[in-house]
């Protein structure tokens, strides 16, 4: 089948939609099809999802910040974003805009990310209107503090805030 049928050549074909599975979206994130190497998620306080004919096609997945000093009552996280290969352009972008869209009327007066991690360097970050407001060399070998994970080579963390109130 050709996959001019399956996925959609522009963000003017998605449907966005607040996702609900837990399972669903864990299943995607897992998934070989997408570009996203961190796995699944225990929760979140959000999760949008673009899909054409109701295949995802992307998620953005919200939740609380990573940091413990910061108040989860004015800044959210995108803990999560995921993608398959054949997305139309720009889809990262317009997904990532609708969740600031919710966070905006929800009351959040921010939305931070973090990137760096498996040769993420936040691009879809900067092109959603993200400044990044800090750099540091990370030593990739702490990912072995969990289970599950492998180390990885040292990288550089960078952390992205988009303010919602100036």
């Amino acid at each position: 089948m050709d996959n001019q049928k399956l996925f959609p050549d522009s963000v003017s074909n998605l449907q966005l939609t607040r996702e609900r599975s837990r399972t669903e979206i864990n299943d995607f994130l897992e998934s070989d099809e997408v570009n996203h190497k961190l796995g699944g998620i225990p929760g979140w306080k959000a999760a949008f999802g673009a899909r054409y004919k109701s295949n995802l096609i992307a998620v953005c997945v919200l939740g609380r910040p990573v940091a413990r000093m910061v108040d989860a009552d004015e800044e959210i996280s995108i803990t999560r974003y995921a993608s398959r290969p054949e997305r139309p352009s720009n889809a990262g972008s317009w997904l990532i805009a609708r969740a600031r869209n919710w966070a905006f009327l929800e009351g959040y007066q921010r939305i931070s990310a973090h990137a760096g991690v498996a040769g993420n360097e936040g691009t879809i970050y900067a092109a959603a209107g993200f400044e990044l407001v800090r750099e540091e060399k990370a030593q990739g070998d702490s990912w072995q503090s969990r289970e599950g994970r492998s180390a990885v080579d040292d990288f550089i963390r960078r952390k992205w805030i988009y303010n919602l109130r100036d």
